[in-house]
Formats: structure tokens, sequence, C-alpha cells
């Protein structure tokens, strides 16, 4: 018998164990490695995590937020989704269960009158890409993660200008505008981040007529990475680069079974001629300053239409590519980019 329901803490260890059925990555395969799966959930205050069951067996999941967020200039509800999967040994003949579970999923949200449904699905995830196509949700942007290794080193003395935040949130909501997609103001996550201790700072670099900044956020204390596959071009470069990094400030390339420290970085923003260089040199101090702290991987996320910053260019690195997906619901309003890329999403 298949049925669908509302997720309860009961069902924690079973969708810890569909989880790990589901590595994330190609080439490079990572598990996230974390003892709530309900964490996310928590983030928000209108979330929802439904199950399918078949026989009384997991076989899927799909989480949901419903929560405000700026649309051409006035606050509309919208609906987050993610964690989307399906049980390995099921995924195939699961395709029709996973569509149901989206239609469930739509009903409920649809029933809150949000405006439309999106999520972030990585660009080779094509079964996860192909069930929300078929549900008639369409690509509206795409994002980029840089991946860097931090590096052994000298420290670096940066404000982290947290006895300030109020003022600082300010200065992010002045240079962001009222992008599509962005909270009705950033004091709730950066509020909320600095309460529970994940937001580490808002660090800024300045010249003489230019600044750029990032927000940097520590969740390892809830979640880790753990490493299950690495293809055999980074074996290789680990194996050159890694006994040196012992010793010098080189990047280290994580090895098979090791679990992995983020610091993920969000919000840059460049001004002025030399932004763009300010920013590689204080992503390159970060890096130092969070070798320090214990942090393996820093992982700065961005658009790639964003107007107010650039990604910039860094060896070794990895850039994982996703695309934001999104299905109408209560009208036929869509998200107009640039976007704004919420840390509650990531």
């Amino acid at each position: 018998m298949f049925q669908i329901r509302e997720a309860t803490p009961d069902d924690n260890q079973a969708l810890l164990r569909l989880e790990s059925q589901s590595p994330q990555g190609t080439g490079i395969s990572i598990i996230i490695d974390r003892a709530d799966y309900f964490y996310r959930s928590r983030i928000h205050d209108r979330s929802k995590v439904m199950i399918a069951e078949e026989d009384d067996k997991l076989v899927g999941v799909m989480a949901f937020a419903v929560k405000d967020a700026l649309l051409e200039g006035s606050v509309e509800k919208v609906a987050y989704f993610y964690d989307l999967r399906g049980e390995a040994s099921y995924r195939r003949s699961m395709k029709r269960g996973l569509f149901r579970l989206w239609k469930a999923v739509a009903e409920v949200i649809e029933e809150q009158k949000a405006e439309f449904i999106y999520g972030h699905v990585k660009a080779d995830n094509y079964a996860s890409l192909s069930v929300v196509t078929k549900m008639g949700a369409q690509e509206v942007a795409s994002f980029d993660i840089l991946s860097l290794p931090s590096l052994r080193g000298r420290a670096f003395e940066l404000d982290p200008h947290l006895e300030r935040l109020e003022e600082e949130v300010e200065r992010i909501e002045s240079h962001v505008g009222e992008r599509c997609m962005r909270p009705p103001s950033l004091r709730i996550p950066y509020g909320r981040g600095a309460e529970l201790g994940y937001l580490k700072g808002i660090f800024r670099l300045t010249g003489t007529r230019s600044f750029a900044q990032v927000s940097a956020w520590d969740l390892s204390s809830i979640y880790r990475g753990r490493v299950l596959h690495m293809p055999l071009n980074l074996r290789l470069l680990g194996a050159g680069l890694n006994p040196f990094a012992r010793i010098l400030p080189v990047p280290r390339v994580p090895v098979k079974g090791e679990r992995i420290a983020y610091l993920q970085l969000f919000d840059p923003i460049c001004k002025g001629p030399g932004g763009p260089a300010l920013l590689k040199r204080l992503i390159q101090q970060l890096r130092r300053n969070a070798y320090q702290t214990g942090i393996d991987i820093l992982t700065l996320f961005l658009y790639r239409d964003d107007p107010l910053a650039s990604l910039p260019h860094f060896f070794p690195e990895k850039v994982l590519h996703y695309n934001t997906m999104v299905r109408p619901l209560s009208s036929s309003r869509m998200p107009e980019a640039p976007l704004y890329l919420d840390i509650r999403d990531i």
C-alpha cells in the first residue's frame, strides 16, 4: 500500500538512512553526515517534511517551507522545496511515486496561497530535473558554488562586525536592493544565524576607491560532509599536494573517508574598480583563518548574473552548477532575474 504523510521525529533515522543512499556530486562523491534530519526545516517557521511509504517502508521524501519574499517590490508568499529524493533500490519505479509526492506537496502549498514553488537542483542531477520539469517547473536562473580548500599559514586580523550587526545588515540591504526572492528583512536570517552561532562575521577589505565583502557561516556543528569517492585526477593531485600542505600554505585535497567541515560564504559585494581583486584577496585571507579553526572547505555561492560580484578564479578549484527551478501555483507570476540567494535555502 502506497501512502503520503508528514514526517515526525520518529522518522529521523529512516530519513538519514535514505539520505545516505544519495551522495552528492559527480566525480567527487560526498554524503552529508548529520544527526538531525530536520535541522533545515527548523530554520523556517512554516515548513513540513512529507514522506512516501510503500508497505510501511520509506521510499521517498520531499520537504518544503512557505515564506515571505520580495516580488517586484511587494511582499508575497512563496514556497521553497528541498530534499527531493527516492529510495535507491526503488528509484526507477519510484518516478511515479515522486510525481505523486510532488503533487501532494503542491496541493498543500496551494492551500496556503503561495505564488509559486521553487527549488535549487544540481545541473547534472538529471533524475530530479526530470521530475520537477514534468511537474511544470522551469529554469529561471543558475548559480555556481565555488569550492576551495582552506590554507595553512598566518592568520589575518579581520573584523567580523558582529557588534554592529544591525548596521551591517542594513548596509547589505542597501546594496542588494529589492531584488526578487530576497526576504523582506535580512535581519531575520542574519539575526537568527548570529543567535545560533552560525554567522561568523561579515568580513570586508577596503581600498582607496573600492571594497569587497562577504558573510561567513559555519554550520559544522550540525552537519559535515564525508567523502565517498574521489576521481583519479584529484587523487593524483592530492598525492602531490598533500605532503606539502602539512608545512606550506598550499591547498590540501580531501581523501576518501574524510569528514569535511565547511565555511559557507554568502552575499559577496564588490564596489569600485579594485573590488574584484579585493574579493579574491579577502577569500584568500579567509582560507588561512578557516584553517586555524578546523575548516576544511570554503564554498562561495553566487548567481551567475549577480550584479554585485562575479566568481573569482583559483587553482585548484571546484565549481558546482545549480539551476533554480520554479513552478507557478496561485498565479502565473515568476521571479525576475537577478534573484537573491537566501542562505536558509542552502
